[in-house]
């Protein structure tokens, strides 16, 4: 038993011993591992440095990340500060007005103030009075080939040779059961139109088309009222521009096809008129207007002391593609003259008589496209030339093709002076104009113009550059033609 006992002590102290040596084994196997691992590391660090250029290159392009990343923020920081300084500064530009019954002590303040007057002054007519406000400027360049006498060009209304206002255009109006227009016309227009028509039974000037020196002219100024008969009688009294004729003194939302007026409407029409106006519409179909006036032409012929009936008969298809325009007018127009005195002593049997049909046509089968006829007869009876009646007439075609921006005009006519009495010569007068319209896109309203117009007369009427001399010094020769150029810029608001 003693021996067994020996046995296995000896056997456990082996066994303790065995363990204490795998013990120190496997802590020195652990110390080594470390070690070799702290040496494999170091020796990583080792070999990097052998390439530095990589590790370096890497190092050095963060930083220049990240200052590129502080610049951007102190870049975004200073946007932030230039924004808010410019709020700043729009807070400063906008003035509030001053409190109610509170005087405005700062120039800001008094531009507030007027700001806002404006605006209530704007909102008061156009929503209260119901008041709308409208204009057209007209400015033209036209060169004439003859180099007239004066830069006048014969048989023209209001063109002349050079640069000019033809035409300001300041456009009031009121709608409503009681209401008014107001055409107010400066420039070549004005001139022209105050030199040869009524002027409410004022004189004015009488020396003719474009030699006036009226440079403003209430071309139109009448009182509208509705007269609730069917479907409405529109009524009207006052100055107001002609029913005859395809061409119309301009105005901001009726403008015509060409740049220069026809023969028809410079020689042949009357332009104004004063007296009272009706137009009734039966249905889609039909129309009616009638007027009694004063009459048309010179107003130093005074005291014809009878009215001039005028009318207008309209006739068109439901969608307007064709129509058709019958006007006429006629009444008394001259006085009687003494053959001792040469005055005006009293009334005479003259009377003026037009009829002036205008017909329109816009085919179908050709869109955007306008073909327009108009045709004038006239007469006048009495002594009006050497002791005699006068007769004249003329025809006009129009043909218009409008594409997108652009506008395409042409127009061909004659005008048959037989007797003299509108031009001063017995002749007949042609006239070829070419139009185009550039509609320019990016302001509504404004329209850029250039025009090609040829006149001819079978006598020799239009005056050129060529001097005569002797035997009459200053004086220029007389050819049968003329050739003008024109360039316009349109603005309508």
């Amino acid at each position: 038993m003693e021996e067994v006992r020996v046995n296995i002590s000896l056997r456990t102290r082996g066994r303790a011993k065995f363990c204490l040596i795998v013990g120190v084994a496997a802590m020195s196997m652990m110390c080594n591992r470390n070690a070799w691992a702290a040496a494999k590391k170091h020796h990583h660090t080792v070999t990097t440095t052998t390439t530095t250029t990589t590790y370096t290159t890497s190092v050095s392009e963060d930083q220049r990340l990240n200052a590129l990343a502080g610049q951007v923020t102190n870049l975004q920081k200073q946007t932030d500060d230039n924004t808010s300084q410019m709020k700043q500064i729009e807070s400063a530009i906008t003035v509030a007005p001053p409190a109610e019954n509170a005087q405005p002590t700062t120039i800001g303040q008094h531009v507030a103030v007027d700001e806002k007057n404006f605006g209530d002054l704007k909102t008061q007519i156009a929503n209260d009075l119901g008041v709308k406000i409208h204009g057209l400027v007209d400015a033209s360049y036209e060169h004439n080939f003859n180099q007239p006498n004066n830069n006048i060009n014969l048989t023209r209304a209001w063109d002349n040779d050079g640069f000019q206002l033809t035409q300001g255009n300041l456009h009031i109006e009121k709608d409503g059961t009681v209401g008014f227009v107001t055409d107010i016309n400066v420039g070549q227009v004005a001139n022209s139109i105050s030199a040869a028509t009524h002027y409410s039974n004022f004189p004015g000037n009488s020396s003719g088309f474009g030699s006036g020196g009226t440079w403003i002219d209430p071309t139109q100024y009448y009182l509208t009222y509705t007269a609730p008969l069917g479907s409405g009688i529109a009524l009207q009294a006052g100055r107001f521009v002609t029913l005859l004729g395809a061409e119309v003194i301009p105005t901001y939302t009726n403008q015509n096809f060409n740049e220069t007026r026809s023969l028809l409407f410079t020689l042949g029409e009357p332009l104004t008129h004063t007296g009272v106006q009706g137009a009734y519409t039966f249905n889609d179909y039909v129309s009616f207007t009638g007027s009694v006036n004063n009459g048309w032409d010179n107003p130093g012929q005074l005291g014809n002391s009878g009215p001039n009936y005028e009318g207008e008969l309209g006739l068109n298809t439901k969608d307007k593609s064709i129509a058709l325009l019958v006007n006429g007018i006629w009444g008394p127009n001259l006085v009687q003259t003494s053959t001792i005195t040469g005055t005006l002593v009293g009334k005479s049997n003259s009377n003026l008589g037009a009829i002036d049909p205008v017909f329109t046509w816009k085919p179908t089968f050709l869109p955007n496209t306008t073909v327009e006829t108009e045709y004038l007869y006239a007469t006048e009876s009495g002594p009006v030339i050497n002791g005699h009646s006068a007769t004249w007439q003329g025809l006009a075609q129009y043909l218009v093709y409008d594409w997108n921006a652009w506008e395409f005009a042409g127009r061909g006519e004659f005008f048959d002076d037989q007797d003299g009495a509108r031009t001063g010569v017995k002749q007949t007068l042609w006239e070829l104009t070419g139009t185009t319209t550039y509609k320019v896109p990016e302001v509504t309203g404004l329209l850029a113009r250039a025009e090609f117009r040829h006149d001819n007369s079978s006598a020799h009427y239009f005056t050129n550059n060529n001097f005569v001399s002797p035997p009459s010094p200053g004086t220029q020769q007389l050819w049968r033609g003329q050739d003008t150029l024109t360039g316009s810029l349109i603005y309508a608001f």
